[in-house]
């Protein structure tokens, strides 16, 4: 069997820079405590249970031991944030990052796992990334087709890593992105300026949704699975409703053969509030009802936005004049798929479906696809219009 392998020392990749260390801690409320030219020594500005904690960082560094000192201060905050010490690291490095991270539980050696487990849930992280980024601005139980560029290229910011486990994929958001209004004179994270966060930044929104359509997800499959709701309690429109791309993530975290597995979120303090990491544990019978979940939404529910291009097939309308109903033999654009859909039509749009079924041409049409058992229709059409032939470019 196929297996990937993943190292991981337990350090991270790359030790943060001094002056982006110290414009953190700045910016995620600890307080300079004592300098003495060598080093500098910083508390919690917040009294509690980690009073006794302190954080002692080189002034320079240049000096030899920089990056166990680095490690030791990374330690010291993973132990009061409760948070890995990489975790830490890249929230740094990122000037403001939360994190996701997913362990599986494949058999096989710590750090191994096979290739269409690893495959699935790298893939299934991507998408659910993609599927909460875009349901910030698209509320729908259906995503259309083309996901809005913003959710894609935030989730191309994104960094995976491993972390030391049975396997742990270790995902990095960063709290700001490409579109967040930043002046482009902005000095970058490591000079002399505090890490600039606005109160909800783009990232923090998509982690607290991936967060809460985890929590609401499971909700929903254990009264499924009990028999309390049916599944079609999946398309009731409520605040947190996992859409069908978000469900079809959580389905197959797990893999291929819907394996248990944990997924933790811990948030960046430089984005506010000091919540500890939250850990679910999703299991295989939970999987299994959220694909069902995923397939009944995408067959159910409206999808917005679909283009479909082929033959008109038939016509139908009472009289000679006013609306009508076509039905179109092609290909929608969101499934690749051959299939009959229906479409109405006011009157100069039936009137061009005539000529385009007389002279054999083809049409393109975009509207909400809509699923019926067997019958596809388009709904609220946004285009109409007929493909020229050759004989029409002449």
């Amino acid at each position: 069997m196929s297996r990937v392998n993943f190292v991981n020392e337990g350090s991270p990749a790359k030790a943060p820079d001094l002056a982006a260390f110290t414009n953190y801690l700045t910016s995620s409320g600890w307080i300079l405590e004592d300098a003495d030219g060598q080093t500098s020594m910083w508390r919690p500005q917040l009294s509690g249970r980690h009073d006794k904690i302190r954080v002692v960082l080189p002034v320079t560094q240049r000096v030899r031991d920089y990056m166990e000192r680095i490690d030791d201060a990374l330690k010291a905050l993973s132990f009061v944030e409760q948070r890995l010490p990489e975790e830490i690291a890249d929230d740094i490095n990122f000037g403001g990052a939360d994190n996701i991270a997913v362990r599986l539980t494949p058999d096989a050696p710590t750090g191994e796992a096979p290739l269409l487990l690893a495959y699935s849930a790298i893939s299934a992280l991507k998408n659910f990334v993609v599927a909460s980024a875009a349901s910030l601005d698209y509320n729908s139980l259906v995503l259309p087709p083309r996901r809005p560029q913003r959710a894609e290229a935030y989730a191309s910011q994104a960094r995976l890593s491993t972390q030391p486990g049975s396997f742990i994929l270790s995902l990095a958001l960063p709290l700001a992105d490409i579109y967040s209004d930043e002046t482009d004179d902005s000095p970058p994270v490591g000079q002399d300026t505090l890490v600039d966060v606005p109160p909800q930044p783009f990232g923090r929104k998509v982690t607290n949704r991936m967060l809460a359509t985890t929590r609401k997800a499971q909700q929903l499959a254990e009264e499924v699975s009990e028999g309390d709701r049916p599944i079609s309690s999946f398309g009731d429109f409520l605040p947190d409703t996992p859409n069908a791309t978000e469900l079809a993530a959580l389905s197959s975290l797990g893999g291929p053969e819907h394996d248990i597995y944990q997924i933790r979120f811990a948030k960046s303090p430089l984005a506010g509030g000091t919540a500890e990491p939250a850990l679910l544990r999703v299991t295989p019978g939970q999987q299994r009802i959220l694909g069902e979940a995923a397939d009944y939404l995408r067959t159910k529910q409206p999808r917005a936005g679909v283009t479909v291009t082929g033959l008109i097939v038939r016509l139908f309308r009472e009289g000679g004049f006013g609306r009508g109903e076509a039905v179109i033999q092609g290909v929608a654009d969101d499934s690749g798929e051959a299939r009959r859909y229906r479409v109405e039509l006011g009157e100069l749009d039936y009137n061009e479906a005539v000529r385009a079924h007389a002279d054999g041409l083809q049409v393109t049409a975009t509207g909400d696809l809509d699923i019926r058992g067997t019958r596809r229709s388009l709904r609220r059409l946004t285009s109409f219009a007929v493909i020229p032939g050759l004989e029409d470019e002449s």
